[in-house]
């Protein structure tokens, strides 16, 4: 039988196993992210090296080499971020407190350092909403030390759940959250995902000119298939060339593309 000290279960305890695992997976998708690359049924994600390429040509240097360089160390920090983390965790979870501070400290070094490059990149390339959200990371990641450490020197005698009603509440929550998340999921994928593969209309908005807007993550695919959906039911019409809104007028996410299409009639 277990007495009634064994049963108890530190608070900080549990907050530090959240702060590492919440860091573990963090980094763990972003490089998931990084190596299925785009959007796919079940998984909505960004093409990395597109990305990079495009904010790299934004600054005038159009060889894709330096810009997959640097997408290929920003994903070895990551990746070395991911261990460190986990590490901890691991260490955590063996009650090597030592050790898991250790670990913790080079995660969270790596992560102040992977934040830092992208906020100057950011900078360099103009691009302010990747920017806000590279500093909110880096001050989360500040606060999570901070908190960690704090927990850390916090006496656990002062600080144990002798209610297991808070752990089984605590558990509903993260159950209803998870449903909530997975349903929105399967919802998106059965009922819309079809946008990122169906072909677009084109609206024509004067004389042999014809407007298409992307939806929400469309990507190659529908441009591809557009063009051809374009050509089957405008025969007559021959495609002089094709271009995009002037890039001040531009919405810096892909997701709000627009290109139009200028045609003439066939001879």
């Amino acid at each position: 039988m277990l007495s009634k000290n064994d049963k108890e279960i530190s608070r900080s305890q549990l907050i530090r196993y959240s702060i590492l695992i919440y860091w573990s997976l963090f980094w763990l998708l972003n490089i998931a992210d990084k190596i299925i690359g785009g959007s796919h049924f079940l998984w909505v994600g960004r093409d990395r090296f597109a990305q990079f390429q495009k904010f790299f040509a934004s600054a005038g240097i159009e060889s894709p080499f330096i810009a997959d360089f640097a997408l290929a160390v920003a994903a070895g920090l990551e990746g070395f971020a991911f261990v460190f983390f986990t590490g901890a965790l691991f260490k955590l979870f063996k009650n090597k407190v030592e050790d898991c501070r250790s670990w913790f400290f080079i995660g969270i070094g790596l992560t102040l350092a992977t934040f830092t490059i992208f906020s100057i990149g950011d900078h360099i390339f103009g691009d302010r909403f990747e920017l806000l959200e590279h500093t909110l990371f880096w001050f989360l990641t500040l606060f999570s030390w901070f908190v960690f450490n704090r927990l850390e020197h916090k006496s656990d005698e002062q600080a144990k759940v002798k209610d297991k009603g808070q752990l089984i509440g605590a558990a509903l929550v993260a159950l209803v959250l998870i449903g909530i998340t997975s349903f929105s999921i399967f919802n998106y994928n059965t009922h819309f995902f079809s946008r990122r593969t169906d072909a677009l209309a084109a609206e024509q908005i004067g004389s042999d000119i014809y407007k298409v807007s992307f939806p929400f993550l469309g990507g190659s695919t529908v441009f591809e298939k557009s063009i051809r959906k374009f050509k089957k039911e405008h025969p007559t019409k021959m495609i002089n060339h094709i271009y995009t809104v002037p890039k001040p007028l531009r919405l810096k996410k892909a997701d709000g593309l627009i290109f139009y299409i200028v045609t003439e009639d066939r001879p």
